[in-house]
């Protein structure tokens, strides 16, 4: 078995150069002069695109309870508050796994990307459908954006599962 692997290894040996190792042929490379000593096939193979990291995760142990009363239809799974869910409860997920595996970089890496694609999903419905907004946060029991600080609008969420909206002469009058 052995010797067939040689001999199939005989072409692609034969086709490639070897470098001459002379003083002489060494001292003109350190020159500047060009040695080109790999086949074209392994020359192209390097200027390829690296290979895509796949993740390890395949949705066990991830609760998506919630996900359900968000859905617009039944087979509904790419609008933004379906995302939303999804990636939320994923966030959960995760978020226990971290309290267990501190030093775990690749799953933090994962849920700082997460948490950001959540963010931006969110903005998005902030600014198109404020009521989907708010309830997302009521029943995800997600933070709200700090863009609504900035704007001067604070939204507070009371024990009632209520959404307050609070304008900026609301804000004057609860700090004074």
């Amino acid at each position: 078995m052995a010797a067939q692997s040689v001999c199939s290894m005989a072409p692609v040996l034969a086709s490639t150069k070897t470098l001459p190792t002379t003083p002489a042929s060494r001292s003109g490379f350190l020159q500047g002069s060009t040695l080109s000593a790999a086949p074209q096939h392994i020359l192209a193979a390097s200027r390829r695109a690296p290979l895509c990291i796949q993740a390890r995760y395949r949705g066990t142990g991830t609760d998506l309870s919630k996900v359900p009363p968000f859905k617009r239809h039944e087979q509904d799974c790419g609008s933004t508050e379906v995302q939303v869910a999804r990636i939320s409860a994923r966030v959960t997920q995760l978020t226990s796994h971290l309290k267990e595996h501190k030093k775990d970089y690749a799953a933090t890496r994962g849920l700082v990307k997460m948490l950001g694609q959540r963010r931006r999903l969110m903005t998005y419905l902030y600014k198109e459908s404020r009521p989907k907004y708010e309830q997302i946060l009521r029943e995800l029991g997600v933070r709200p954006l700090k863009v609504q600080a900035s704007r001067g609008v604070i939204v507070k969420l009371t024990e009632g599962s209520e959404v307050e909206v609070m304008g900026a002469e609301e804000q004057e009058a609860a700090t004074t």
